[in-house]
């Protein structure tokens, strides 16, 4: 050993200097997501990241996430286990929900592109400061086009939901309750770098939260779906010649035996089912919705991607078009022991109280 020179001296920490998490669960998935995406696929990542805005409170830090440590909820802790998270699953489309406006400038924004992913934030309505981003590889995508649609606001103006507007406004009490949602719809239009001739239209949502919100949440979704197979239909009728294909994913608040994933899967929701009845002071009648989408769930339905000590529930999807992709790699979810380590999500190795969801498609050949 060499010799020891110079005084001793000490430094004192100006900030809180908390423990590490040691190993997180997340490592171990990103055993399958060393390589990228094979030739012809991408790799689509869905992720509520769990908004500081909705965190740091003490009715969440002692009701929301009594389990987890106040350290460990806060977002100076957490976005750094979610940035190294999120980089280890070598995404090329990736979908954020409860993004923080500042995270998005501040922290993902330098840390994705210095990996060459671009990014979008689309902020919810109202004066609520999060909301939807979308990254994508600039190696292998390229953007045409990104809009933030409100959803309330396009109920009310687009003539595409005229009579579905009009039979809302038959309720008073549920004409209010969709006015004042601030819900969006971030849509993105994709070019495939290796082949231009395919163009992805990308829609994120996150619905309505409330528990007794299931008409809410279905009126949205099939607002949301109807925009995007609009989008589609301008792409296809502009570029003929090119294949345009959906991509629809976030967080849906609602658990597969709802509506909103019937709507999604079976392209049907008629006027008498039952989600429209749920809450009876909004109940509407004469609204159904379809579109001819073929859709299914990337991962599947897991048996949740939300744990909280509250809940738990599979409330998040990626919706694909099956006549336009095929999936070749589902990530496994984490084992219920790991998540369950801590109690429940947030924890000191989970930085959000959801799960990414993590899938690689590849382009069918038409």
């Amino acid at each position: 050993m060499g010799e020891r020179r110079g005084e001793d001296t000490e430094v004192v920490s100006t900030v809180l200097v908390s423990a590490g998490p040691g190993e997180c669960p997340f490592e171990r998935r990103h055993q399958f997501t060393k390589d990228m995406a094979a030739e012809n696929s991408f790799r689509v990542i869905s992720y509520n990241i769990l908004a500081e805005l909705y965190a740091d409170t003490d009715h969440a830090r002692t009701y929301l996430f009594p389990t987890c440590p106040p350290y460990a909820v806060d977002m100076d802790y957490r976005k750094q286990l979610l940035i190294k998270e999120i980089l280890g699953y070598n995404g090329d489309l990736i979908c954020l929900q409860e993004v923080d406006e500042k995270v998005f400038h501040r922290d993902l924004i330098p840390a994705l592109k210095s990996e060459g992913l671009e990014g979008f934030y689309a902020a919810k309505g109202g004066q609520v400061t999060e909301g939807a981003a979308v990254f994508f590889r600039q190696s292998k995508l390229r953007i045409l086009e990104t809009t933030r649609i409100v959803l309330s606001k396009e109920l009310q103006s687009n003539i595409l939901f005229a009579g579905i507007w009009e039979r809302v406004q038959t309720n008073p009490d549920m004409a209010e309750k969709m006015s004042q949602r601030s819900t969006t719809l971030q849509v993105c239009v994709l070019e495939s770098v290796e082949n231009p001739l395919r163009v992805i239209v990308v829609g994120v949502t996150h619905l309505y939260f409330h528990p007794d919100a299931d008409h809410i949440r279905l009126l949205q979704a099939g607002i949301c779906i109807q925009i995007l197979k609009q989008v589609m239909t301008l792409y296809q009728t502009k570029y003929p010649d090119k294949d345009v294909a959906l991509i629809f994913c976030g967080d849906f608040n609602s658990t597969p035996e709802f509506e909103v994933y019937r709507l999604m899967t079976s392209q049907f929701v008629d006027f008498d089912d039952i989600d429209w009845s749920k809450k009876e002071s909004e109940h509407v009648t004469g609204i159904s919705l379809s579109h001819d989408l073929e859709l299914e769930s990337a991962c599947g339905c897991p048996p949740y991607t939300n744990y909280t000590t509250g809940f738990y529930g599979c409330l998040d999807y990626i919706f694909y078009q099956t006549d336009k992709f095929t999936v070749k790699q589902v990530i496994p979810m984490p084992t219920h022991e790991e998540v369950t380590e801590h109690i429940a999500l947030p924890s000191i190795t989970f930085p959000s109280d959801h799960i990414p969801l993590i899938a690689d498609l590849e382009f069918k050949v038409t």
